[in-house]
C-alpha cells in the first residue's frame, strides 16, 4: 500500500508536467506538437508568399515543411512606360520573360532563446532547403502599329529584346502567352533567424530576417543578350517575413 500511495503522489506531479515546458519564468510554456504559419517574404530580388507546417519534436526543436511561391526579378530591370491609354503595365526594355520559382523542402527550426515570460520575445534559428522549381513566362507587348491599307491598329506580339518596337503601350495582359511558359528545375538553401513577439503561446506573430539562394541547373534567360552576358542560374537574396500561425496539440 505504502509504495501505491507513493506512485499516485508522483503520478499527480507527472503528468500534469508531460504537456509542458519548464523556463526560469513564472509561467509553465506548453509543449505542442505542431503549428501552422504563412506568411510574407520581402526580398532583394522581389517579394513571396509562403507556408509552413512544422511538427516539434521537443521543447526547443521543429521540422516540417514549407513552400514558397516567388517573383524573381533581375537587378538591370528598370520599369519604363509609353503607355498613351493608361490600359497596360510598363515594360522593361530587354526583359524576355517574367520569371517565378516555387519552392518545396524542408525546413528545421531551433528555439535559441525562449520566452522568459508572457510578452516576452523568442529567437529562433531556421534553416531549410530543397527544390526550387523556376517558372518562364514570356513578355507579351501591346503596340499601336498601321496595317497595309493605311489603317491604325492595335497589336499584341511576343517581346524579343532584340529591337524595341515603335509606339509600345506596354505589356500585354499577364495571361497573353502563358501556354508557353517554360520550367526551370533547380535547388534553394535558406537560413535566417525568427523573433516571436506574440502575447499569446499558442499564436504566432514573428519576424523573421535571414539569406537565400536559388540554383538552377541550366541559365536563366531573363534578358535578351547580344554580347554581354547578363544571365545567370543563381539568384543570392536577403530577405525578411512577417509570419502569422498557431500552434495545435
Amino acid at each position: 500500500m505504502p509504495k501505491i500511495f507513493v506512485l499516485i503522489i508522483i503520478s499527480l506531479f507527472v503528468v500534469p508536467a508531460w504537456g509542458q515546458l519548464s523556463t526560469d519564468a513564472d509561467f509553465k510554456r506548453q509543449v505542442y506538437d505542431r503549428a501552422y504559419t504563412g506568411g510574407i517574404n520581402f526580398h532583394s530580388r522581389g517579394y513571396a508568399l509562403n507556408g509552413r507546417y512544422l511538427k516539434y519534436l521537443d521543447g526547443y526543436n521543429a521540422a516540417g515543411l514549407e513552400i514558397d511561391l516567388v517573383k524573381l526579378r533581375h537587378p538591370k530591370e528598370t520599369i519604363s512606360s509609353e503607355d498613351i491609354f493608361n490600359n497596360y503595365r510598363g515594360f522593361v526594355k530587354g526583359r524576355i520573360n517574367s520569371f517565378y520559382t516555387i519552392r518545396t523542402g524542408y525546413i528545421h527550426e531551433r528555439t535559441l532563446f525562449d520566452k522568459t515570460d508572457q510578452g516576452s520575445v523568442s529567437i529562433s534559428y531556421i534553416w531549410s532547403g530543397g527544390l526550387s522549381l523556376g517558372i518562364l513566362k514570356p513578355i507579351f507587348l501591346s503596340v499601336d502599329q498601321f496595317g497595309d491599307d493605311g489603317d491604325f491598329f492595335t497589336n499584341i506580339i511576343r517581346y524579343t529584346g532584340e529591337t524595341n518596337p515603335a509606339n509600345i503601350n506596354g505589356e500585354a495582359n499577364f495571361l497573353t502567352g502563358i501556354e508557353e511558359t517554360n520550367f526551370q528545375p533547380g535547388v534553394y538553401l535558406k537560413g535566417g533567424v525568427s523573433f516571436d513577439y506574440q502575447f499569446l503561446d499558442d499564436k504566432i506573430t514573428s519576424v523573421e530576417a535571414g539569406v537565400i539562394y536559388d540554383y538552377f541547373f541550366t541559365e536563366v534567360p531573363i534578358f535578351f543578350e547580344e554580347e554581354q552576358d547578363i544571365n545567370w542560374s543563381g539568384f543570392f537574396q536577403l530577405y525578411i517575413t512577417v509570419n502569422f500561425g498557431y500552434k495545435l496539440n
